[in-house]
């Protein structure tokens, strides 16, 4: 616990991306399985411990410190975990400092009843910044200034491999992801990566200068589409599995129950993510009201129902599509969008464009609601 304890602390004191790398990639060195595995989880919000609750933590608190003086101490500090790191009065002679392996198996089998006893052991035999750490990891409530593309970038570092290859094998890996960091390490096989329901890389856009670029380059050989107002996303539906995935690969299906229903299909479609009124675009501030929710209640979903505008298939079924020419790619996903037939999933059309001033001109005056 002291490593993570202190990795936690010197990235929530750090505003620099650079450092925070550093902080990430010696971690990954220096720390022995699992612990390091079970950092990384942590860091990308990949454990959850659903017997362990704000409340919980209350509670054995509150059999310890007097309930107002807690009370006022957490309404001047304003974080939960700092409050009891700092207030809570230690028994001298506990039991040695855990492991942060041996929290999370404790509190993956752990029943409810079980739980108190667990922390209030914990947090007596650990100190002030042990215990900051400890309470951080049992809620998933880090706030230490770190995403998960932040994460998989020093993993990535690491290993002296791209993202890319970081993001192909994630979601087909566990935590605490020990075959991936043995591939980091240089001692094993890269992991395979025909796990359903992975996120699959992809390129994003690039601008083109329009003075010294563009002119050398010919328009026949291009086609164009409108930037939606919504989000880049990947909507990924296979076996039993489907997931919707930010850009990033960060996965938000959470807040999106009522288009991941919808999601009847096999196959990966790269597209954006908009609110779709029967055919009808929302606004970017319609998206915004479903966007950040760890949940959504019935009555935002009926508001502002979420949808896909398709850019591109990246699978269909089995079949890794993303090496296939544009144009095939695209008549197969106009084909395939067809057949799912969803008043959630619709195309991106594309732009007829003669010449680059016709582009011009079109960008300079778009249609309405484009």
């Amino acid at each position: 616990m002291k490593a993570f304890a202190e990795l936690l602390d010197r990235l929530s004191l750090t505003a620099s991306r650079n450092a925070k790398l550093r902080l990430i990639r010696d971690h990954l060195a220096t720390v022995p399985d699992p612990d390091r595995g079970w950092a990384l989880a942590a860091l990308t919000g990949g454990l959850k411990f659903k017997e362990a609750k704000a409340n919980t933590i209350r509670k054995v608190v509150e059999e310890r410190v007097d309930a107002e003086l807690f009370r006022m101490s957490y309404d001047y500090v304003g974080d939960l975990a700092e409050t009891v790191a700092l207030i809570w009065p230690t028994r001298h002679g506990a039991n040695r400092e855990p492991e942060v392996s041996e929290v999370i198996a404790a509190l993956g089998t752990a029943k409810r009843g079980e739980v108190y006893g667990l922390i209030e052991n914990w947090l007596d035999a650990l100190d002030a910044e042990g215990r900051w750490a400890l309470l951080k990891l049992v809620t998933g409530s880090l706030r230490v200034g770190v995403s998960a593309r932040l994460a998989w970038q020093a993993a990535a570092d690491y290993g002296g491999v791209d993202v890319p290859d970081i993001q192909e094998v994630w979601h087909g890996q566990e935590p605490p992801y020990r075959d991936m960091l043995a591939w980091l390490d240089g001692k094993g096989e890269r992991p395979q990566v025909e796990a359903y329901g992975r996120f699959r890389p992809v390129m994003l856009a690039h601008p083109i200068d329009e003075a010294t670029e563009m002119p050398r380059l010919d328009s026949a050989d291009f086609v164009a589409e409108w930037k939606w107002d919504g989000i880049r996303i990947q909507a990924v539906a296979e076996g039993d599995i489907r997931r919707l995935y930010s850009r990033t690969g960060e996965d938000i299906s959470h807040a999106f129950p009522d288009l991941v229903e919808a999601m009847d299909f096999q196959g990966v479609i790269d597209g954006e993510l908009i609110v779709l009124h029967d055919g009808q675009m929302g606004s970017f501030s319609d998206l915004q009201q479903r966007l950040n929710r760890k949940t959504v209640d019935a009555k935002r979903m009926n508001a502002y129902p979420a949808g896909i505008r398709a850019y591109d298939l990246l699978a269909e079924g089995e079949e890794d599509t993303r090496a296939l020419p544009f144009y095939e790619r695209r008549a197969r996903m106009e084909a395939f969008i067809a057949a799912v037939h969803s008043s959630r999933i619709d195309i991106s059309p594309l732009v007829e464009i003669e010449s680059w001033d016709q582009l011009a001109e079109l960008r300079a005056s778009p249609p309405a609601g484009d």
